[in-house]
């Protein structure tokens, strides 16, 4: 069966990489019941060094058995469990995935909302199915809830069959996210002969939701420079390089500031990517502040420097080239708060190739970092302090939530093509209640894509050199960015402990540093291996 790529009319797939300024150690804490909602119970002096390790080695990643399932060791409330993830077939235009879970433990568990999405309790509307290599994410349409209920214990087990849109013909491996367990990779797609169960009455009485737009959607990228110079937002056919206003012109100004050149650099890296040329348009925009027709003719006289600038550092002769000012008349974001205006004072450079294959031919010649780049410069390359505790993921730190010490952790990271996925493990002595807000973004950051009422696992991110990268995301057919990672948390619970998988887009190196960058939770973890799928 073949899958159509699906977005909302209108809004269009991207792949977005997205430079934007975040200054961590000035970052405010939240508070909770007029107390703070966490405090580090670790400190470091100067958290942004780098500091050398010894050799770090992931654990081998968990592969299919015979019978098609992937296992992952994980936990209920709590209660080690097991969930045997596969096979996966594809019959009568849907793809179904059986997921077997069980415990060893002497107590009863049931499955309840741990798959659930906000609005769909008791469901597995939650999960999502991937094919990463493809850069493509599949929403779960069933909603059947009768075996969220089903006992689960040392005596029995409890099968689940979610059920999304029919992946290409062709995929022979999928991967499939499950909230507060983790993420199966190299789950196989076999024949429906060949499934183990009855592919056909799991379907009938899937209660699939016909009305659901079953995608699937294109995964993007947001990776967010500290110095907030500039962001690319690439798609299969252009890219948008977006230059920071506030970085390459002073207030007011169309003269190009000293930094500018560094900024534009990015641009004419985009542009040698593409030999034969094609068409360049060259946008400046403005906030809202000035009179409508001043800030049309500086966007205008803005967008004129940022082209002839562009001329003089490399050759656009196969380039036919626009320039063009829209003044306040289209905000990138929304509102009239200082950062929301910092967001809307730029330039966008887009570029519409003539041959955009060019660049995936360059880009197949290359090779990913097999160590982080050196951090010593300044500008883009500066890691940002901590303004959280430090550690190495298999360490992990401690953290303060609601009055209750909280163990942060990370093993390792599994790399599928280009992206990487891992769990973040929580645990505790205590049990702890907690919101999915404790783990929002900075305002900076979540103004660009979220608005402030969309809640989701947002503030895990992975950093390298000056650079923050973002869970992986998608345009849903809502018109939001729905990022992979969990939507709602569940209460920590003494025992084993909670894990929250996220999907990231690879950064290279055979190690991660994980940052939690600290709105209402701040911490860092280093040197957390990469394991290869």
């Amino acid at each position: 069966m073949k899958s159509t790529l699906r977005s909302p009319s209108g809004l269009p797939r991207r792949s977005l990489l997205s430079l934007l300024s975040l200054c961590a150690a000035g970052t405010g804490l939240a508070a909770c019941s007029g107390g703070p909602l966490w405090q580090a119970t670790d400190s470091t002096d100067d958290s942004s060094s780098s500091v050398a390790s010894p050799a770090v080695s992931a654990p081998p990643v968990p592969t299919a058995d015979a019978s098609g399932a992937v296992a992952l060791e994980s936990a209920l409330d709590g209660v080690a469990a097991t969930f045997r993830v596969g096979p996966a077939t594809v019959q009568d235009g849907y793809t179904i995935v059986r997921v077997e879970v069980s415990t060893d433990s002497d107590e009863e568990l049931t499955l309840s909302s741990t798959f659930s999405a906000p609005s769909s309790p008791y469901s597995m509307r939650g999960m999502r199915l991937l094919s990463l290599r493809q850069s493509l994410v599949f929403p779960e349409l069933g909603d059947r809830s009768d075996e969220m209920f089903d006992e689960i214990s040392r005596l029995s087990s409890v099968e689940v069959f979610p059920v999304f849109e029919a992946v290409d013909d062709g995929v022979e491996t999928v991967e499939l996210f499950l909230p507060s367990v983790g993420v199966a990779v190299g789950v196989p797609v076999v024949d429906p002969e060949d499934a183990g169960f009855k592919v056909g009455e799991m379907l009938s009485v899937a209660e699939i939701d016909r009305e659901a737009d079953p995608g699937p959607f294109r995964l993007s990228s947001l990776v967010v420079a500290t110095d907030g110079s500039y962001d690319t937002d690439a798609d299969e056919d252009s890219t948008t390089v977006t230059v920071s206003g506030d970085v390459t012109f002073g207030s007011d100004s169309t003269e190009l500031s000293a930094q500018a050149d560094e900024v534009l650099a990015k641009v004419v890296e985009q542009l040698t990517l593409y030999p034969s040329g094609g068409e360049l348009s060259v946008t400046g925009h403005t906030d809202d502040v000035d009179e409508e027709d001043y800030n049309q003719d500086l966007s205008e006289r803005r967008a004129r420097a940022v082209a002839d600038r562009l001329g003089e550092l490399t050759d656009l002769t196969h380039w036919d080239t626009t320039v063009r000012g829209k003044g306040e008349a289209e905000p990138r974001a929304e509102g009239t708060s200082d950062e929301a205006r910092a967001v809307n004072r730029r330039v966008e450079v887009e570029l519409t190739p003539k041959n955009p294959a060019e660049a995936t031919a360059l880009s197949a010649t290359a090779t990913a970092p097999s160590a982080p780049a050196d951090t010593s410069s300044t500008s883009a390359g500066q890691v940002p302090r901590s303004v959280g505790p430090v550690g190495t993921g298999a360490d992990g730190v401690d953290v303060r939530i609601n009055d209750q010490t909280v163990h942060l952790s990370m093993e390792s990271v599994t790399r599928v093509g280009d992206y990487v996925t891992g769990s973040l493990l929580l645990s505790t002595q205590e049990d702890v209640n907690i919101t999915v807000s404790l783990f929002a973004l900075p305002d900076e950051l979540q103004i660009l894509h979220w608005p402030a009422s969309f809640s989701a696992v947002h503030n895990p991110t992975l950093l390298e050199g000056g650079a923050r990268y973002l869970a992986a995301n998608y345009l849903d057919a809502e018109g939001e960015y729905v990022p992979v990672t969990n939507r709602s948390v569940r209460e920590i619970v003494r025992g084993e402990a909670m894990r929250l998988p996220i999907i990231w887009p690879y950064p290279g190196g055979e190690t991660i540093t994980l940052d939690l960058p600290g709105k209402n939770l701040a911490a860092r973890l280093t040197d957390i291996p990469v394991a290869q799928a």
